[in-house]
């Protein structure tokens, strides 16, 4: 484009004019081919200016490609992780609600409860979430992004939603260390139903079941173990739906940076 008005500019240069008007002509012609450079180099510059806006633009996007599908993998894996502990928890809960009735009417004692007296005292502290998608977010620079609704529902789900329910979980994990170890006190475990494959879910049993029934710090505890799980669990919903959004966000938007 630039060597086609260059073209036409010393065309009009070079046009012989009438004589009476050489001389007259001759200074126009001179600044016509100075503004005439100019021009050329203004033009030129602006073309350059705009590729190499146009190539970072695709660069920007590129990379915001990639940080979006590093955020989409931690979040598929958290949403899974997530799934999964919720099952957990209810199974758990079911456990703590056999445990309770059989201790608070005073039901025989059978080793079939031995597995409910071991997940009934789970308090359900270790989930373990990932953050590596939104640590590379953090690293690229949060505006790369170029969705603020986008941004901001990424930052509140890692910075708020996650780190509560993370926070909340490891609060009701300083409590374990003590219930633990008064566990011990009361019952043994089963170790020939040891498994290697599912090494912390052996079965334990009461070392005196009557008294276990007598006992007035066990009962409450897995009330109180059971409350703690519930109020982990209505934050573990939250985090659940949450994330399931944001999931469906991403995923929109990388179809339109697709396009």
């Amino acid at each position: 484009m630039i060597k086609f008005f260059r073209q036409i500019r010393q065309r009009l240069i070079s046009d012989n004019p009438p004589a009476g008007s050489r001389r007259a002509d001759r200074f126009g012609k001179y600044l016509l081919y100075a503004m005439g450079e100019i021009l050329l180099v203004v033009i030129g510059i602006l073309i350059a200016l705009q590729i190499n806006n146009w190539n970072e633009h695709k660069k920007e996007r590129k990379l915001e490609r990639k940080v979006l599908t590093e955020l989409l993998t931690s979040l598929e894996q958290n949403y899974n992780r997530m799934i999964s502990d919720s099952i957990k928890r209810s199974n758990w809960n079911r456990s703590s609600d056999i445990v309770i009735t059989a201790l608070e009417h005073g039901m025989a004692y059978s080793d079939t409860m031995n597995r409910h007296f071991q997940d009934a005292r789970k308090p359900g502290t270790n989930l373990s979430l990932s953050f590596a998608g939104y640590e590379g977010l953090k690293n690229v620079g949060y505006n790369i992004i170029s969705s603020d609704t986008l941004r901001n529902n990424i930052v509140e789900l890692f910075e708020l939603t996650h780190k509560t329910l993370l926070e909340e979980m490891e609060y009701f994990e300083s409590f374990q260390p003590d219930r633990q170890a008064y566990i011990d006190k009361l019952f043994s475990y089963d170790h020939k139903k040891f498994d290697s494959n599912n090494p912390f879910n052996v079965p334990i049993y009461p070392n005196n079941y009557s008294a276990l029934i007598q006992d007035s710090i066990y009962l409450p505890m897995i009330k109180s173990v059971t409350i703690q799980r519930n109020v982990i669990s209505v934050l573990l919903y939250d985090n659940i739906k949450e994330t399931q959004r944001v999931i469906s966000l991403i995923e929109n938007e990388l179809n339109e940076l697709k396009k």
